[in-house]
């Protein structure tokens, strides 16, 4: 149950999410093209500073906050839309973490918690790190504080953890914590590791059930819209590749073999963006299915992101695999992306266990849009 007196943001208009889209992607494309990401992967290149310093000036980290809280009120579609367009050009940095973390506290933390950590996250003087799994380990708390080990999506400066504790959750902030950061395989992605002992935490969110339920929402919201750009800018480009290579004497792209992959590609590019737009409906009309579609999307779509950028590199020949190409960035997205929040087959599980929660409710199948 949300336990702060946030007033609903009204739904922003057609155009206004245009505008949006295509102020985000002019940005993005911009500061964060194929260039420049090599040279962030490459260690060359503080791009994500560059970038979390331009979503700062241009308020990109108060889509999704609240107006009163120093946000500019877009709601679930404004944070879809930049999660779409920083998907398609895998841009690095502390976003899935920060907004997530932002609209858990936002949808169940009480006026006075929200006052004091949105207004800095929507400033970008601070980021925030999530669980990177929110089905894993729980911290111990006591008396004397908050204890244990998690693995956390977030930045390694992250100023505060949303953690989840024995019956509740708490945000405890990081300064004077142990926190490495942890390589992985996508490196446009920040994970860390958080090791606490009797940590005082700075706000208690005591309804556990909520809190978890908005956190995942919002985290597999932003998943499944950064899959679905990631895997529509990696075809664009290798369809483009198909175009200019030439094998036998003609472009690739005119062999029929390679017309029906591409066509199966753009199948699964419109099931994936049916599934992201259904879910924010559902969102946005506070339906009494909206955590399902969002775990379905989360689901659906990073599996569509594995195989459609698995196929890029394929169709790419030989250079498809090599360091140089872009292929494999997309692909280690996506495969990250495919195991952040849960793994897929706990998301459907959790779905289902919704599903049948609401029906035996007394709720009509009818009544939901499946």
């Amino acid at each position: 149950m949300v336990t702060s007196t946030i007033e609903t943001a009204a739904t922003p208009d057609q155009a206004t999410l245009d505008a949006l889209r295509e102020s985000v992607a002019g940005v993005l494309a911009e500061q964060c093209g194929s260039t420049d990401l090599h040279a962030f992967i490459d260690g060359k290149h503080r791009l994500d500073r560059e970038l979390w310093d331009q979503a700062v000036a241009l308020g990109w980290l108060g889509f999704g906050i609240p107006e009163q809280f120093g946000g500019l009120g877009m709601g679930a579609q404004g944070l879809a839309i930049l999660h779409h367009e920083l998907g398609r050009q895998s841009a690095p940095g502390p976003f899935i973490a920060t907004l997530s973390a932002a609209q858990a506290i936002a949808e169940t933390a009480d006026d006075a918690i929200c006052a004091a950590w949105l207004p800095r996250l929507a400033s970008g003087e601070i980021s925030a790190a999530v669980p990177a799994t929110l089905d894993g380990p729980t911290l111990t708390r006591s008396s004397a504080g908050v204890s244990g080990k998690l693995r956390c999506l977030g930045a390694r400066d992250a100023a505060f953890v949303l953690a989840p504790t024995d019956g509740s959750w708490v945000i405890v902030e990081l300064a004077g914590a142990e926190v490495a950061a942890t390589p992985m395989w996508d490196r446009t992605r920040d994970v860390i590791d958080v090791r606490l002992a009797d940590a005082k935490p700075s706000a208690v969110l005591p309804d556990a059930a909520a809190t978890i339920a908005a956190l995942t929402r919002a985290m597999a919201l932003a998943v499944a819209a950064d899959s679905a750009g990631g895997a529509r800018c990696i075809t664009e480009r290798t369809i483009g590749y198909m175009k200019t290579r030439e094998q036998f004497g003609q472009p690739i792209a005119g062999f029929q073999a390679l017309k029906h992959r591409a066509a199966d590609l753009a199948t699964k590019l419109a099931v994936a963006d049916e599934m992201v737009a259904h879910a924010l409906q559902r969102i946005a009309a506070d339906e009494a299915d909206a955590d399902i579609w969002a775990s379905l999307a989360k689901a659906e779509v990073t599996e569509a992101g594995v195989f459609i950028t698995t196929d890029c590199v394929q169709l790419h020949g030989g250079v498809g695999f090599t360091w140089d190409f872009d292929p494999h960035i997309f692909l280690k997205r996506a495969r990250m992306n495919e195991v952040l929040v849960m793994p897929n087959n706990a998301v459907r599980d959790r779905a289902a266990a919704a599903l049948a929660a609401i029906t035996l409710s007394g709720h009509s199948a009818l009544e939901l849009g499946l």
